[in-house]
């Protein structure tokens, strides 16, 4: 009887293996679609596109930074719910960006963020977005607060003043830059078990993101996604060559 639990074990633990496998080839396929449709577009109309995406949506963006401040309040002061609340609003984020991105018939984004829900949903189903802050260290600390600072203050797409008018209405929830940030903010401060094939395919995605805002839009406030997006991944190289020694 034991031989055989044994055996089911076994074989539950190389199909959830090939699983993943076949989940992260599947992330790493569509993250190539995404990039290759990012540059069917010139700069100029990406901007266009993004800055009418912001005017039209102000009042929306401003709801959604009341929604963040409240989300963060409250998963602080109550810890029994803090996954959970933490949990639901970057998925509110991630599908809110998935619908403006398919009313405006932004494809890329479309792409983007109906992967990075999946991949949250996955995350959370196999108990795998801690957010406990127990033994958090000074690294994911100064990581997560560039995120979710620059994510809610992004410094672009708003009309002048920007360090004003990004406090009201940045497009978070919307465009894909603050969103990726913030996201990628809230990841940095989850602890063990991670779903690594959520934190790779999200530090890929915001690492790009990053590089294209600075270099093919100019929005020199996209260092911040390097910035986090990087730290994801290194974080998950670091894990890897400790597992292997």
């Amino acid at each position: 009887m034991e031989k055989n639990n044994n055996d089911i074990h076994e074989q539950n633990k190389k199909f959830g293996k090939k699983n993943r496998k076949l989940g992260g080839l599947f992330s790493a396929f569509l993250v190539l679609l995404i990039i290759i449709f990012t540059f069917l577009r010139t700069p100029q109309q990406i901007t266009e596109m993004l800055v009418e995406v912001t005017s039209n949506l102000q009042i929306y963006f401003m709801i959604v930074h009341i929604i963040m401040i409240l989300s963060i309040i409250v998963g602080l002061f109550v810890p029994k719910f803090r996954n959970l609340i933490f949990f639901v609003f970057v998925l509110y984020l991630s599908l809110s960006a998935t619908v403006i991105s398919a009313i405006f018939l932004i494809i890329p984004n479309i792409i983007l963020f109906g992967l990075v829900s999946s991949l949250l949903v996955l995350a959370f189903k196999q108990n795998k977005l801690n957010f406990t802050f127990k033994n958090l260290n000074l690294i994911d600390i100064f990581f997560g607060l560039i995120g979710i600072i620059f994510g809610f203050w992004y410094l672009h797409w708003v009309e002048d003043p920007v360090w004003l008018n990004a406090l009201l209405y940045s497009p978070l929830g919307g465009v894909n830059c603050p969103t990726l940030v913030m996201i990628s903010g809230f990841i940095c401060f989850t602890k063990k078990p991670r779903f690594n094939v959520l934190e790779i395919t999200l530090g890929a995605l915001t690492l790009y993101f990053g590089f294209f805002g600075i270099f093919r839009l100019q929005a020199y406030i996209d260092i911040t996604l390097v910035l986090c997006g990087g730290y994801l991944l290194l974080r998950n190289l670091c894990r890897f060559l400790r597992k292997k020694s």
